[in-house]
């Protein structure tokens, strides 16, 4: 039987989200407004990524500080040995990218993301390569994803914790849910059976 694990990246592989996390450290003030509008609805995580990309006006060397402070699962990295592994995330692929590079993690682990680049160094530009205009809510399609690897292995295994990672989960064969996050109460609201876990020490 082939086997595939999505995963998502930010609160899932990494300790913190890293979204949130530059939002809060250089913009505390729109971190509390926008996570607000997230909670009743008035944003989606699309809208967040596209005021970040308008509003916010950060130096690429102060930007990459920050993802410094940013830590990961330490069983991360023996967990992807010898396993077919795609990372899925609503955040930016920059992020992902640069942090893995800190952690020695490879580089040739497919990665779907918003495409965050640095215009002269400071202006910031965001694409998303994986949105799909039937489904708003998310700059990244992560269903859409799972139904192309369908058609190429037998069992396909999500890994999140978040908003972005609710509506695809619900197709995958196996689900692990982060504890105490967003996705494991979707789930179990749902009653959709999924394993709770902690650390990727836990997954098999």
């Amino acid at each position: 039987m082939t086997t595939i694990y999505l995963v998502d990246f930010d609160g899932t592989i990494s300790i913190q989200d890293t979204l949130v996390y530059i939002t809060q450290k250089f913009y505390p003030d729109k971190y509390m407004e926008w996570s607000n509008k997230i909670a009743t609805g008035e944003y989606n995580i699309k809208d967040w990524i596209r005021v970040f990309e308008h509003q916010f006006n950060i130096q690429e060397d102060i930007y990459r500080k920050a993802l410094d402070e940013v830590q990961i699962d330490p069983y991360f990295k023996e967990f992807i040995k010898e396993k077919e592994i795609r990372i899925l995330s609503g955040g930016f692929d920059y992020n992902i990218k640069y942090i893995f590079k800190k952690f020695g993690i490879p580089s040739t682990i497919k990665i779907y993301a918003n495409r965050l680049e640095f215009i002269n160094h400071r202006k910031i530009k965001v694409s998303m390569d994986y949105f799909v205009e039937t489904c708003p809510q998310c700059g990244v399609c992560k269903k859409k994803i799972l139904y192309n690897y369908r058609k190429q292995y037998d069992k396909i295994i999500y890994i999140g914790d978040g908003i972005s990672d609710l509506c695809v989960s619900e197709f995958a064969d196996e689900i692990y849910a982060k504890k105490g996050k967003w996705l494991s109460r979707y789930l179990t609201n749902k009653h959709i059976p999924h394993n709770i876990f902690e650390s990727f020490s836990e997954i098999k």
